[in-house]
């Protein structure tokens, strides 16, 4: 919310998988939490749990790119992830969501998710603004 008016921001970042650079996915959804008014540890949870879904989806691979798309509206903010292999052909993802990476998910933001659109893995994650303390 921007001078008491409902604002929907929307980023969109594509990077190679490397995991030097997954640092500018963690960077982007901290500057748009931030933006949006989200507290300190908000911010810090969200930043881990981009990385995480990134890391899910590619594990140690090193070729393809991330498509992520940030979409903040009202109080939460929606990432969405999707791997697309070297060459843009179909890829499977580079291990399942195995159970350390639901749980840290899990702690970390309200809701998410993984599935596979247009040959592609993906994977999505709903992180609401805590409300404040008076």
């Amino acid at each position: 919310m921007v001078d008491g008016k409902t604002t929907t921001v929307s980023v969109d970042l594509s990077i190679p998988v490397q995991a030097d650079l997954v640092v500018l996915a963690r960077l982007t959804a901290a500057t748009v939490a931030g933006r949006a008014g989200f507290g300190v540890e908000d911010i810090e949870d969200l930043r881990l749990a981009v990385e995480e879904l990134c890391l899910s989806l590619v594990c140690s691979r090193e070729d393809g790119r991330l498509h992520l798309t940030y979409e903040c509206e009202d109080d939460s903010i929606t990432v969405d992830c999707s791997y697309e292999a070297a060459g843009g052909e179909s890829g499977t993802p580079g291990r399942d969501a195995d159970d350390l990476s639901l749980r840290i998910l899990d702690a970390l933001v309200d809701e998410h998710g993984r599935d596979v659109r247009d040959g592609r893995p993906s994977a999505w994650l709903c992180k609401r603004r805590a409300a404040a303390t008076a």
